[in-house]
C-alpha cells in the first residue's frame, strides 16, 4: 500500500509554510476554504470526506472533487536589543507552494450506506532561512511532508440524522529538521480512526467530527557536521487528535451562515526524541530530544454563503487561530502566532453535472516579539513578522 501511495501521491503533496496552528493546513476544500473553514455542520459536497464524514448520507449520485490550493508565505526576522548579536536581519525563502485534494462520494441505495474517500495533506510545513542568518546553527530548514488517505462509510439512521466512521491512514514521506551543525531526516507512517455525526434540518444544523491521534514511527539518517558522522535515527511523532464542532443554520432560503470551534490537542506534540545508532559524533550524541511542550487551542470560524442565483454563489468568513507555541518552546522553523484570516470565496455551476469553486485567503500572523530565548537559543530573540496569501480552486462533478 505504501509503495502504490508514494508512487500516485508523493510527486504532488507538496510541503507548506503552516498557515494554521502549528503545522495543521485547514485548507482542504476549496468551498470550506471561502466559509473560513466553518463546515462541519454544512458538509454538503464530497470534502465532507474531511470535515465531516457524516454530512456523505445527505448527498445523492455520486461525485468527484479535485482540487488545490496555492500558499504565498512570507516572514521576516529583525534582532532585538536581547540578542547578543543585533543588529541582523534575515528574510525566509519565499516558495509558491502547491498542496492538492481529491475527493470521492457515493451512495449505495440498497445498503442504505453512502462511502467516501479523501486523500489530501492536512499537515505540513516548509521553512527555509538562508545559511546566513544567526539562528541557522539548529534551525535553517524545516520540512514535513505527508499524505492522508481516509476512507468513510455513513449512515443515515433517520430523515435528520447521520453518522460515519473512518479509518485514517498518514504517510509521513519526507520529514526534515536541520541546522548547519546538525541534519535529520526521516519517514514513516500509522493509523488512526475518525467518527462523525450530523443532525440536518430546513433551517438548522448541527455537526460534529472526531479525529484520533496518530502516532508515527519513523526512521531516517542524521549527520553532525562539525565531526562528519552520520547515523540512522529513530523517533515516533504523534500528530494530534482533533475535535470539530459546528452549527449552521438559514436564515431565508438564499443564505447559509456557519460557526465552528475546533480543538486540535497539539499536547500530544510534546517532544521530539531522536536515537543515534551507532551514537554521533564518535560516540559523543547516542540521542536528542527537543522539547516541544505545545498547548491545545480552539480555533473559532464564521461563514456564510449567499446563493444569489440558480447556478452561483458567493462566500465569506473570518477565523481566529491561536498558536500553541509557547515563547520558551518557540523555533524559527515555526515562526508563527496568533493568526486571523480573511476568506472569501465563489461557486459556479458550469452544466447540470459540474461545479468550480474559487476562494481566496489572507492571513494576518501578529507579529512575536522573542525575547525569552536562553543559553545557545539566545540568537533566536528578535523580531518576527509573517503573513500568508491563499488562493485555490477545485471542480466537482457529478455521475
Amino acid at each position: 500500500m505504501k509503495r502504490i501511495l508514494m508512487t500516485i501521491f508523493a510527486f504532488a503533496f507538496g510541503a507548506v509554510h503552516a498557515q494554521a496552528a502549528g503545522f495543521q493546513i485547514p485548507e482542504m476544500g476549496v468551498k470550506a476554504m471561502g466559509m473560513a473553514h466553518a463546515f462541519t455542520a454544512v458538509a454538503d459536497d464530497p470534502t465532507a470526506n474531511w470535515f465531516n464524514p457524516a454530512g456523505l448520507a445527505f448527498q445523492k449520485g455520486h461525485a468527484v472533487t479535485v482540487g488545490g490550493v496555492v500558499v504565498m508565505p512570507t516572514v521576516d526576522f529583525v534582532a532585538n536589543a536581547s540578542n547578543p548579536l543585533a543588529p541582523s536581519t534575515a528574510s525566509a525563502d519565499k516558495k509558491t507552494l502547491f498542496v492538492p485534494h481529491t475527493y470521492i462520494a457515493g451512495t449505495n441505495d440498497d445498503l442504505g450506506i453512502s462511502y467516501g474517500l479523501g486523500i489530501n495533506a492536512p499537515f505540513g510545513l516548509e521553512m527555509e532561512w538562508p545559511t546566513t542568518a544567526v539562528f541557522a546553527g539548529a534551525a535553517q530548514y524545516g520540512r514535513l511532508q505527508a499524505v492522508n488517505v481516509n476512507p468513510n462509510v455513513a449512515y443515515r439512521v433517520n430523515d435528520e440524522l447521520a453518522v460515519a466512521f473512518g479509518v485514517d491512514y498518514v504517510n509521513m514521506y519526507k520529514v526534515d529538521f536541520n541546522g548547519t551543525a546538525l541534519t535529520q531526516n526521516f519517514n514513516g507512517d500509522g493509523w488512526g480512526f475518525n467518527a462523525a455525526a450530523l443532525y440536518k434540518t430546513d433551517q438548522f444544523n448541527v455537526g460534529i467530527s472526531y479525529r484520533s491521534e496518530v502516532k508515527i514511527k519513523a526512521k531516517g539518517t542524521s549527520t553532525h557536521t562539525a565531526t562528519a558522522t552520520t547515523s540512522a535515527n529513530a523517533i515516533t511523532v504523534t500528530m494530534p487528535d482533533m475535535l470539530n464542532i459546528g452549527v449552521a443554520f438559514h436564515p431565508a432560503e438564499s443564505w447559509t451562515i456557519s460557526a465552528d470551534a475546533d480543538w486540535v490537542n497539539w499536547k500530544k506534540f510534546k517532544e521530539l526524541a531522536f536515537t543515534y545508532t551507532p551514537p554521533l559524533a564518535f560516540g559523543g550524541l547516542p540521542s536528542l530530544t527537543v522539547p516541544e511542550n505545545w498547548k491545545a487551542t480552539w480555533a473559532f470560524r464564521l461563514g456564510a454563503e449567499w446563493a444569489y442565483s440558480d447556478s452561483m454563489r458567493a462566500r465569506l468568513g473570518y477565523t481566529y487561530d491561536p498558536t500553541p507555541i509557547s515563547n520558551l518552546e518557540f523555533t524559527p522553523l515555526l515562526p508563527g502566532n496568533d493568526r486571523q484570516a480573511l476568506h472569501i470565496g465563489y461557486g459556479v455551476d458550469i452544466s447540470d453535472q459540474a461545479t468550480l469553486d474559487f476562494a481566496y485567503t489572507y492571513v494576518m500572523v501578529a507579529t512575536r516579539n522573542q525575547t525569552v530565548s536562553t543559553g545557545t537559543n539566545i540568537v533566536r530573540n528578535g523580531t518576527y513578522d509573517s503573513n500568508v496569501h491563499l488562493a485555490a480552486a477545485s471542480l466537482t462533478y457529478h455521475f
